[in-house]
Protein backbone atom coordinates (compact mmCIF):
# COMPACT_ATOMS: atom_id res chain seq x y z
CA UNK A 1 0.00 0.00 0.00
CA UNK A 2 1.62 3.49 -0.71
CA UNK A 3 2.27 6.47 1.85
CA UNK A 4 3.83 8.86 2.96
CA UNK A 5 6.02 9.07 5.72
CA UNK A 6 6.45 11.39 8.12
CA UNK A 7 9.02 11.58 10.98
CA UNK A 8 8.60 13.72 14.12
CA UNK A 9 11.12 14.53 17.20
CA UNK A 10 8.15 15.55 18.60
CA UNK A 11 5.75 11.88 18.54
CA UNK A 12 6.11 9.71 21.18
CA UNK A 13 3.94 7.24 19.13
CA UNK A 14 3.00 5.92 15.62
CA UNK A 15 -0.39 7.46 14.01
CA UNK A 16 -1.98 7.63 10.64
CA UNK A 17 -3.94 10.43 8.45
CA UNK A 18 -5.98 9.58 5.59
CA UNK A 19 -6.76 12.33 3.57
CA UNK A 20 -8.39 12.57 -0.55
CA UNK A 21 -4.85 11.98 -2.32
CA UNK A 22 -2.79 9.70 0.15
CA UNK A 23 -2.43 7.93 3.48
CA UNK A 24 -0.19 9.53 5.57
CA UNK A 25 2.09 7.71 8.36
CA UNK A 26 3.54 9.59 11.66
CA UNK A 27 6.62 8.10 13.33
CA UNK A 28 9.01 9.30 15.52
CA UNK A 29 12.29 9.67 14.09
CA UNK A 30 13.85 6.51 15.85
CA UNK A 31 10.97 3.97 14.78
CA UNK A 32 12.41 1.45 12.69
CA UNK A 33 11.21 1.17 8.89
CA UNK A 34 9.82 -2.86 9.93
CA UNK A 35 7.58 -1.61 12.83
CA UNK A 36 6.34 0.85 10.61
CA UNK A 37 5.77 -1.54 8.04
CA UNK A 38 4.35 -3.97 10.45
CA UNK A 39 1.52 -1.16 11.82
CA UNK A 40 0.71 -0.47 8.17
CA UNK A 41 -0.56 -4.19 7.61
CA UNK A 42 -2.38 -4.64 10.56
CA UNK A 43 -4.25 -1.09 9.93
CA UNK A 44 -4.96 -1.99 6.17
CA UNK A 45 -8.36 -2.98 6.44
CA UNK A 46 -9.33 -0.12 8.44
CA UNK A 47 -7.45 2.50 6.09
CA UNK A 48 -9.04 0.26 3.12
CA UNK A 49 -12.73 1.41 4.71
CA UNK A 50 -11.87 4.80 5.67
CA UNK A 51 -10.58 5.76 2.23
CA UNK A 52 -13.63 4.27 0.35
CA UNK A 53 -15.95 6.30 2.87
CA UNK A 54 -13.26 9.15 1.71
CA UNK A 55 -13.89 8.96 -1.86
CA UNK A 56 -17.59 8.49 -1.57
CA UNK A 57 -17.88 11.74 -0.65
CA UNK A 58 -14.94 13.14 -3.11
CA UNK A 59 -16.65 14.48 -6.54
CA UNK A 60 -14.99 12.40 -9.32
CA UNK A 61 -12.78 14.37 -11.86
CA UNK A 62 -14.05 12.31 -14.45
CA UNK A 63 -16.55 9.41 -14.98
CA UNK A 64 -14.92 6.23 -14.80
CA UNK A 65 -14.17 4.15 -17.88
CA UNK A 66 -17.02 1.45 -18.37
CA UNK A 67 -15.59 -1.53 -20.66
CA UNK A 68 -16.67 -5.60 -20.65
CA UNK A 69 -15.53 -8.92 -20.28
CA UNK A 70 -16.98 -12.18 -20.89
CA UNK A 71 -17.17 -14.64 -18.06
CA UNK A 72 -18.96 -18.11 -18.53
CA UNK A 73 -20.81 -16.29 -21.72
CA UNK A 74 -22.20 -13.92 -19.64
CA UNK A 75 -21.19 -10.60 -20.68
CA UNK A 76 -19.90 -8.55 -17.18
CA UNK A 77 -19.66 -4.31 -17.17
CA UNK A 78 -16.47 -3.15 -15.84
CA UNK A 79 -15.99 0.09 -14.13
CA UNK A 80 -12.38 1.22 -13.60
CA UNK A 81 -11.90 3.73 -10.72
CA UNK A 82 -8.62 5.35 -8.85
CA UNK A 83 -7.43 4.04 -5.44
CA UNK A 84 -4.72 3.89 -2.75
CA UNK A 85 -5.94 -0.20 -2.41
CA UNK A 86 -5.82 -1.92 -5.45
CA UNK A 87 -8.92 -4.41 -5.57
CA UNK A 88 -11.44 -6.11 -7.86
CA UNK A 89 -15.03 -6.79 -6.73
CA UNK A 90 -18.04 -8.69 -8.69
CA UNK A 91 -21.55 -7.31 -8.17
CA UNK A 92 -24.26 -9.21 -10.37
CA UNK A 93 -23.10 -8.22 -13.99
CA UNK A 94 -20.53 -5.08 -12.92
CA UNK A 95 -17.17 -5.49 -11.91
CA UNK A 96 -15.95 -3.01 -10.14
CA UNK A 97 -11.85 -2.28 -10.43
CA UNK A 98 -10.20 -0.09 -8.28
CA UNK A 99 -6.94 0.46 -9.81
CA UNK A 100 -3.63 2.01 -7.91
CA UNK A 101 -1.67 4.71 -9.58
CA UNK A 102 -0.04 3.54 -12.73
CA UNK A 103 -1.95 0.26 -13.02
CA UNK A 104 -3.74 -0.99 -16.03
CA UNK A 105 -7.32 -1.85 -15.33
CA UNK A 106 -7.64 -3.91 -18.42
CA UNK A 107 -4.23 -5.77 -17.26
CA UNK A 108 -6.05 -6.37 -13.93
CA UNK A 109 -9.39 -7.47 -15.08
CA UNK A 110 -7.50 -9.91 -17.39
CA UNK A 111 -5.54 -11.13 -14.23
CA UNK A 112 -9.19 -11.86 -12.65
CA UNK A 113 -10.26 -13.94 -15.45
CA UNK A 114 -7.13 -15.98 -15.10
CA UNK A 115 -7.81 -16.45 -11.48
CA UNK A 116 -11.21 -17.55 -12.46
CA UNK A 117 -10.44 -19.99 -14.92
CA UNK A 118 -7.90 -22.02 -12.84
CA UNK A 119 -10.69 -22.94 -10.45
CA UNK A 120 -13.10 -23.27 -13.34
CA UNK A 121 -11.73 -25.45 -15.80
CA UNK A 122 -9.97 -27.68 -13.18
CA UNK A 123 -13.62 -28.31 -11.80
CA UNK A 124 -14.61 -29.06 -15.06
CA UNK A 125 -12.05 -31.32 -16.12
CA UNK A 126 -12.57 -33.16 -12.95
CA UNK A 127 -16.09 -33.51 -12.50
CA UNK A 128 -15.92 -34.79 -16.38
CA UNK A 129 -12.75 -37.23 -15.35
CA UNK A 130 -15.00 -38.98 -12.14
CA UNK A 131 -17.55 -39.79 -14.74
CA UNK A 132 -14.90 -41.08 -17.45
CA UNK A 133 -13.32 -42.74 -14.28
CA UNK A 134 -9.69 -41.63 -15.52
CA UNK A 135 -7.38 -38.48 -14.92
CA UNK A 136 -4.96 -36.56 -16.29
CA UNK A 137 -1.65 -36.75 -14.51
CA UNK A 138 -1.20 -33.33 -14.35
CA UNK A 139 -3.15 -30.38 -15.51
CA UNK A 140 -2.23 -26.70 -16.00
CA UNK A 141 -4.04 -23.81 -17.54
CA UNK A 142 -3.10 -22.72 -21.32
CA UNK A 143 -1.85 -19.68 -22.87
CA UNK A 144 -1.77 -20.96 -26.49
CA UNK A 145 -2.96 -18.49 -29.47
CA UNK A 146 -4.22 -20.93 -31.46
CA UNK A 147 -5.12 -23.83 -29.20
CA UNK A 148 -8.02 -24.84 -26.91
CA UNK A 149 -6.34 -27.46 -25.20
CA UNK A 150 -3.28 -30.11 -25.03
CA UNK A 151 -2.84 -33.70 -23.61
CA UNK A 152 0.67 -35.17 -24.43
CA UNK A 153 1.62 -38.68 -23.96
CA UNK A 154 2.57 -38.20 -20.03
CA UNK A 155 -1.34 -37.46 -19.77
CA UNK A 156 0.12 -33.94 -19.02
CA UNK A 157 -3.89 -31.93 -19.81
CA UNK A 158 -3.33 -28.36 -20.43
CA UNK A 159 -6.59 -26.31 -20.78
CA UNK A 160 -6.68 -22.45 -22.12
CA UNK A 161 -7.36 -20.17 -19.71
CA UNK A 162 -9.51 -17.91 -22.43
CA UNK A 163 -11.90 -20.51 -22.04
CA UNK A 164 -13.58 -19.07 -19.25
CA UNK A 165 -15.52 -16.46 -21.40
CA UNK A 166 -17.36 -19.34 -22.78
CA UNK A 167 -20.17 -20.73 -21.78
CA UNK A 168 -19.73 -24.15 -19.67
CA UNK A 169 -20.97 -26.61 -22.07
CA UNK A 170 -18.04 -25.67 -24.34
CA UNK A 171 -15.90 -25.80 -21.78
CA UNK A 172 -17.09 -29.40 -21.00
CA UNK A 173 -16.80 -30.14 -24.75
CA UNK A 174 -12.76 -29.19 -24.57
CA UNK A 175 -12.34 -31.04 -21.21
CA UNK A 176 -13.80 -34.26 -22.90
CA UNK A 177 -11.86 -33.94 -26.18
CA UNK A 178 -8.32 -33.95 -23.91
CA UNK A 179 -9.68 -36.63 -21.74
CA UNK A 180 -10.51 -38.68 -24.80
CA UNK A 181 -6.75 -38.45 -25.69
CA UNK A 182 -5.62 -40.13 -22.99
CA UNK A 183 -7.37 -43.20 -24.65
CA UNK A 184 -6.19 -42.55 -28.13
CA UNK A 185 -3.40 -40.14 -29.24
CA UNK A 186 -4.72 -39.12 -32.44
CA UNK A 187 -8.17 -38.20 -33.95
CA UNK A 188 -9.23 -41.32 -35.25
CA UNK A 189 -12.92 -42.90 -35.68
CA UNK A 190 -12.48 -44.48 -32.27
CA UNK A 191 -11.04 -41.50 -30.73
CA UNK A 192 -14.58 -39.15 -32.22
CA UNK A 193 -16.63 -42.23 -30.77
CA UNK A 194 -15.45 -41.34 -27.18
CA UNK A 195 -15.67 -38.24 -27.54
CA UNK A 196 -19.23 -38.36 -28.36
CA UNK A 197 -19.72 -41.03 -25.15
CA UNK A 198 -18.41 -37.94 -23.04
CA UNK A 199 -19.92 -35.28 -24.53
CA UNK A 200 -23.25 -36.45 -26.57
CA UNK A 201 -23.71 -33.56 -28.76
CA UNK A 202 -19.83 -32.61 -29.34
CA UNK A 203 -20.10 -31.39 -33.00
CA UNK A 204 -22.25 -29.23 -32.18
CA UNK A 205 -20.44 -28.03 -29.54
CA UNK A 206 -17.43 -28.27 -31.67
CA UNK A 207 -19.07 -25.81 -34.07
CA UNK A 208 -20.44 -23.44 -31.68
CA UNK A 209 -16.49 -22.88 -30.39
CA UNK A 210 -15.10 -21.92 -33.43
CA UNK A 211 -18.01 -19.65 -34.44
CA UNK A 212 -16.66 -17.82 -30.93
CA UNK A 213 -13.45 -18.68 -31.39
CA UNK A 214 -11.84 -15.07 -33.01
CA UNK A 215 -13.66 -13.10 -30.17
CA UNK A 216 -12.92 -15.56 -27.03
CA UNK A 217 -9.24 -14.91 -28.52
CA UNK A 218 -8.81 -11.25 -28.72
CA UNK A 219 -7.84 -11.30 -25.65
Amino acid sequence: MPYQLRRSRRRRTLGLTVTEREVRIHAPVWTPRDEIETYVVRQHDWLARAWRRMQARVPQAEAPRPFELTYLGRRLRIVARPSLFPEIRRRGGTLHIYVAHGADPDALARDWLIGRAERVLAWRLSRLARRFGRAPSYFALSDARTQWGSCTRRGHIRLNWRLAQAPLALIDYVAAHELAHLVHLDHSPRFWALVAELCPDALARRAELRRMGDSLFRL
